[in-house]
């Protein structure tokens, strides 16, 4: 009887390894057939603008994109200051891993600068507004340019670039190594105006008052702007987001309310950066274009914005105040940028104010299995 029970004990043991075996072998293949998202590498270049901020919130927070390095231009920052600032920004959104490069202080030709004013907001972080953490991760910054190549060419997949200022940056990266545009998916810049006036005329004073073709981001460094404009001819796919597109486009106060609502970190984070683009930059809580959080849904929604192949130049050899900057479309010659004309939140499933809660949802999730 004694040995009788072991043999019931030894079949009983065999039947029930066998039964985890084939249950760990049934569960790896639903893991190994589970769909797997492959997130797009992106490297996001900003200018220490407010709505470059709040593009860049976005990005970070974008289940579709994984961020490999930010990095910082001349425009509206000091670079060297900012940095700091973003280190901060980066701590309150507990990120500790993306590489962060510096730009220098100045544009590739010329001296063109945005307005102090504009300038001092950026310095302090668009305070009391936008809260920071005291004290920052110590961050290990690198030189933009040679991070950008560094970044391309050791990604395994086309890295796509979103550039919200200055093309500064990219005009040297592209000088440093010219093969990484054989690596680069697309460069999404927001810049310039097409068949729209420019908005340096805003201002009262000169050169800004009379030169009423530019856009800011292309006048601080038209050299630069050109010099990526014409690595468009050379197989580098290029898509343009202009005041032509940010004028169709508008953020309100229940944008913001909606985005604080939405409760994630990032979210909440733009619902400052909002609130003092309504605030200071706008008059009587009229709404806002928050324009490079435009490109930045250009660049993730491709059904946000029709796009027009246009042969476009930048006007490099005016003064400043008559119409450097400004962008030339060239009739009859080969394509080199897609330009958004007319960005609209009807080709979307979800409306501004959830932008956030859009892509807080699960990108995708396996099958479930009876």
């Amino acid at each position: 009887m004694k040995n009788f029970s072991r043999f019931v004990f030894a079949a009983v043991s065999i039947l029930f390894a066998s039964a985890i075996a084939l249950n760990v072998g049934f569960l790896n293949q639903i893991v190994i057939s589970a769909p797997l998202v492959q997130k797009t590498p992106v490297i996001l270049d900003d200018d220490g603008s407010q709505d470059g901020m709040t593009a860049w919130a976005y990005m970070l927070a974008h289940p579709q994109f994984e961020v490999k390095a930010l990095t910082l231009s001349q425009g509206v920052a000091h670079p060297n200051l900012f940095a700091d600032n973003v280190d901060r920004m980066l701590k309150r959104l507990e990120i500790t891993d993306i590489p962060l490069g510096i730009g220098g202080p100045d544009p590739l030709a010329g001296s063109n600068q945005f307005p102090a004013f504009i300038r001092d907001n950026s310095d302090t972080f668009w305070s009391p507004f936008v809260t920071l953490p005291d004290k920052p991760f110590s961050f290990q910054h690198r030189n933009a340019a040679e991070l950008i190549v560094e970044t391309i060419n050791h990604s395994p997949s086309p890295v796509a670039i979103l550039a919200t200022g200055p093309l500064t940056n990219i005009a040297e990266a592209l000088r440093l190594d010219p093969t990484i545009l054989d690596n680069i998916s697309a460069v999404q810049i927001m810049g310039g105006a097409i068949f729209v006036p420019g908005n340096l005329s805003v201002l009262s004073d000169p050169p800004f008052s009379s030169n009423t073709a530019a856009e800011f981001n292309i006048w601080v460094d038209p050299l630069a702007a050109q010099e990526v404009f014409d690595a468009g001819n050379k197989g580098l796919k290029i898509q343009l987001t202009p005041l032509d597109a940010t004028n169709q486009i508008q953020f309100t106060r229940s944008d913001q309310a909606a985005w604080i609502e939405t409760g994630t970190p990032e979210s909440k984070l733009a619902a400052e950066f909002l609130d003092f683009a309504i605030t200071v930059i706008q008059s009587d809580n009229d709404p806002n274009p928050v324009w490079d959080l435009v490109a930045a849904l250009n660049l993730t929604e491709p059904d946000f914005s029709p796009e027009t192949p246009l042969s476009l130049d930048v006007d490099t050899q005016s003064a400043p105040g008559e119409t450097q900057g400004g962008i030339k479309v060239i009739s009859g010659a080969s394509p080199n940028v897609l330009v958004s004309l007319n960005p609209s939140f009807d080709n979307l499933p979800y409306k501004s104010g959830e932008i956030f809660a859009a892509i807080s949802e699960p990108v995708s999730a396996p099958e479930s299995v009876d």
